[in-house]
């Protein structure tokens, strides 16, 4: 039977689906952890450097009915058509621009989109009563963006405006992708960051009304701690009551806005956070060991990202 539909895993930067890659691509963990992954069937991984264009997926697993394509995809890849500046390859704008590539890439049908990406602690925290999750990974499906620039106060690498900002915009993803996230095992494969661990141990957060507070048209890295609490107050003074603003970062929101124009409404979306920094704490977590404390959160994502993909190729 010939493949009949897609599903999209969207990771930011490469330096966080390298981590993820590795993740998929290591027997270990089906060792370990009982995740059931067969080899991919397309690898173009790893790629050292800018990458040919029109980029491809990173991985490609097919179901074993040959029914279901999981693609594995990096925007770093797709932004290798500008210049290799923060400038350009933080923007919301050039992000934006080239992310359609994605759904474009084949004719198919998109039956799941999953965005992939270390983050922040947004203003709330899940269970647990603890005000560090450091290392841990937050599941969630719906998306609230706020500009970081606007026309006022613009930013000349990044303009990027939608008629969504500062509203909690919903997704139709199906309950059945749930499976098997956040159980005991999947967590022992959870690595412990170096720089301010949760204070509760490493753990996998899943609820279908977690949030992903975007902080768009922010490509300044120094600018992260005054706007990322600009963003998670729009978040609370727009959601009176609301706490399941859990994750905040640049790019869920970009993946989610580029579905929703694909499907032309709510897009079956989910977003993977892991958590390398305490809310508007990103200098003091993060910068003082960058690679440690990034390559630890996008790997603890990786492994509930091949959960997803288990899942997805068994369902």
């Amino acid at each position: 039977m010939s493949v009949q539909s897609r599903i999209l895993i969207v990771v930011n930067k490469y330096w966080e689906c390298d981590p993820v890659c590795w993740v998929l691509t290591n027997k270990y963990l089906n060792d370990c952890c009982k995740v059931s992954l067969p080899w991919p069937t397309l690898v173009n991984y790893p790629y050292y450097g800018p990458v040919p264009q029109p980029s491809t997926p990173r991985l490609i697993y097919t179901s074993a009915d040959g029914t279901t394509q999981v693609e594995v995809w990096c925007i770093s890849d797709l932004l290798s058509v500008y210049p290799n500046t923060s400038a350009y390859q933080s923007s919301s704008e050039c992000k934006i621009n080239v992310l359609p590539q994605i759904f474009t890439y084949s004719n198919l049908p998109v039956n799941l989109v999953v965005a992939v990406g270390t983050a922040s602690s947004g203003p709330f925290y899940p269970p647990y009563k603890q005000d560090n999750i450091n290392g841990s990974v937050i599941v969630g499906s719906k998306v609230f963006m706020h500009d970081g620039h606007p026309a006022s106060d613009p930013n000349p690498n990044s303009a990027w405006r939608c008629t969504y900002f500062d509203q909690l915009m919903n997704s139709t993803v199906a309950t059945s992708v749930w499976q098997g996230l956040g159980n005991s095992v999947l967590e022992t494969a959870l690595l412990c960051p170096p720089t301010y661990p949760a204070t509760n141990g490493q753990h996998i957060y899943t609820d279908g009304n977690y949030v992903a507070i975007g902080d768009i048209n922010v490509t300044d890295y120094t600018e992260y701690p005054t706007k990322d609490k600009a963003a998670g107050q729009a978040f609370v003074t727009n959601n009176p009551g609301n706490t399941d603003g859990v994750s905040l970062e640049t790019t869920h929101g970009l993946i989610y806005a580029t579905a929703r124009d694909a499907f032309k409404g709510d897009p079956p979306f989910l977003f993977v956070s892991g958590v390398v920094d305490r809310f508007t704490m990103f200098n003091i977590d993060v910068n003082s060991k960058v690679y440690a404390q990034n390559v630890t959160g996008a790997h603890n994502a990786g492994v509930v990202v091949a959960q997803i993909v288990a899942n997805a190729l068994t369902a």
